[in-house]
């Protein structure tokens, strides 16, 4: 196994080969690129934006301006936590492993993350909290989204 993570080994060579290519002052594509950042603020301003765009009420907000059908199974699914109805992990353990989840070690360093990769699977998404709360089962408390 080793050799095969030896051979993703960048060389100083090929390192310095990129810095070459980023930091030319002759090249048309980062000139343009850093055009763009800069007309946006740059990189703190748009990261600063990109926060702020994702938070809850600017989110609903933007939902609402659209006219979007999933503003209402946003606010379900707020409602749910906000009411605690989804199954909390030591009530699950307690529910799977009885009287001895107590005495299981859980790690927590492996909690399960889900990334939805495209906001097309937000049904999904309520299918599954319907259906985690009617049963009581988990759902990952963590979430990536790619966009």
């Amino acid at each position: 196994m080793s050799d095969l993570r030896d051979r993703l080994r960048i060389s100083a060579e090929r390192l310095e080969e990129i810095n070459q290519f980023l930091l030319d002052p002759a090249n048309e594509l980062i000139n343009r690129f850093l055009e763009i950042v800069k007309k946006y603020g740059g990189p703190e301003e748009i990261n600063r934006k990109a926060t702020e765009a994702r938070k809850l009420g600017n989110l609903k907000r933007r939902l609402k301006e659209i006219n979007s059908p999933y503003l209402t199974d946003v606010e379900w699914l707020e409602d749910q936590a906000k009411k605690r109805a989804f199954i909390s992990l030591n009530d699950y353990r307690r529910k799977v492993l009885g009287n001895e989840a107590h005495d299981v070690k859980f790690d927590k360093e492996r909690a399960v993350t889900l990334e939805i990769s495209a906001l097309q699977f937000f049904p999904w998404l309520i299918t599954e909290a319907r259906y985690a709360i009617e049963r009581r089962q988990l759902m990952p408390g963590r979430y990536i989204v790619a966009m």
